[in-house]
């Protein structure tokens, strides 16, 4: 089984494989017989040709295979002398063709006189000149047979030498071609990929522009916000130290005023009493006096004391009083200190004190029992 590749008017190609099928004859006496084995052919893929020139019956067949392969067989055989030839027909089953050939029937003749002999022997003599010319002329038709077989032999190679050339044409242009292809490919790869290099510099300046801006935008903003966090928090600080000042200017003028009224009524109380108690030994002193009067007369001493007691008296209070003076136009403008404050107290501690002691001293006087003169 031979392989041929022919082009059918595409880029594709067609590969044939060559089929030679089995064939077996078989004489009867009413018609020859003629099977030929044709595996995996359907009825539709067979032809059978009468070629009435050379008196021979042509087979042919193709049919596909995987891909793009055929298989295909083209058979020729010679019909027998004695065949009708309008009588042939065919069948195909069970992947066989099998041609019937019907045979001419010669009857034969009785016995007949000797001219009717004569008759017959030129009838043989005729048939057998017949069969000669038949002979000669299948001679030379299978001479013609033969020298179309030799041309159909020759035009085959022939056709082959073409489909090898044809071809091995298509091989080289498929060659070029593919390699126009490639060459064009790699150029447009090439050129592709500069444009590539190029995009993905001019993309990476822009970007690394782009980021340098943003840098120098978000350095700046940074700035601008510290800054601004700056002043603010200065400004924030300013006003907090201010409000502190103010707050403890506020606390000091409070604890001042608070300090100098509680001195000022401090002052003003202990005044009060001692006008009170300055007044009440007064009264007591002069009812003591009027009284004395009335009743005895004092002693020298005595009356020596109350009088040194109420000069006293009358000094401190008049000093005081210069001295209460002094400190309350001290507390008007303010000028009040915490040692004055203390002084202050002490002062009033001190008159108390006195009063007291003159109190006692007139009282122990007064109080004695006194002696009658002599």
């Amino acid at each position: 089984m031979a392989a041929r590749q022919q082009p059918r008017g595409t880029s594709l190609e067609v590969q044939y494989e060559d089929f030679i099928p089995k064939s077996e004859w078989k004489d009867q006496p009413e018609a020859t017989l003629l099977t030929i084995d044709l595996p995996g052919f359907t009825k539709e893929q067979i032809k059978v040709m009468y070629v009435h020139a050379s008196k021979m019956i042509r087979v042919t067949g193709e049919r596909p295979l995987a891909g793009q392969r055929w298989s295909r067989f083209n058979k020729v055989f010679t019909v027998p002398q004695n065949c009708l030839v309008n009588k042939i027909h065919g069948t195909f089953n069970n992947n066989s063709l099998t041609i019937t050939m019907p045979k001419e029937t010669i009857r034969k003749m009785p016995n007949l006189p000797e001219a009717s002999k004569t008759v017959v022997e030129k009838v043989e003599k005729l048939e057998e000149k017949k069969l000669l010319e038949e002979g000669i002329k299948k001679e030379k038709q299978e001479e013609a047979e033969k020298k179309t077989k030799l041309l159909e032999e020759k035009e085959g190679i022939l056709r082959k030498l073409q489909e090898e050339a044809i071809v091995k044409e298509m091989v080289e242009a498929r060659k070029l071609q593919e390699a126009a292809i490639a060459k064009e490919k790699t150029e447009a790869r090439r050129f592709q990929e500069e444009v590539i290099a190029k995009e993905k510099a001019e993309a990476r300046r822009l970007q690394e522009e782009a980021k340098t801006k943003k840098m120098a935008e978000t350095r700046k903003l940074q700035e601008a916000a510290i800054a601004k966090e700056r002043a603010e928090t200065r400004r924030l600080q300013e006003r907090a130290i201010a409000k502190e000042k103010a707050e403890a200017r506020r606390l000091q003028e409070e604890v001042k005023a608070k300090e100098m009224a509680e001195a000022r009524k401090l002052q003003e109380g202990a005044l009060a009493k001692e006008k009170a108690d300055a007044v009440k030994l007064q009264e007591e002193a002069k009812a003591k006096e009027k009284l004395e009067v009335r009743t005895r007369p004092v002693s020298g001493k005595a009356s020596e004391a109350v009088k040194s007691a109420k000069e006293k008296l009358s000094y401190f209070v008049v000093k005081e009083k210069l001295r209460g003076k002094g400190i309350m136009e001290k507390i008007r403008g303010r000028e009040i200190t915490s040692e004055e404050k203390k002084l202050m107290v002490n002062v009033g501690v001190a008159a108390l004190v006195i009063f007291a002691l003159g109190a006692y001293v007139s009282y122990s006087f007064c109080s004695s029992p006194s002696t009658k003169p002599e």
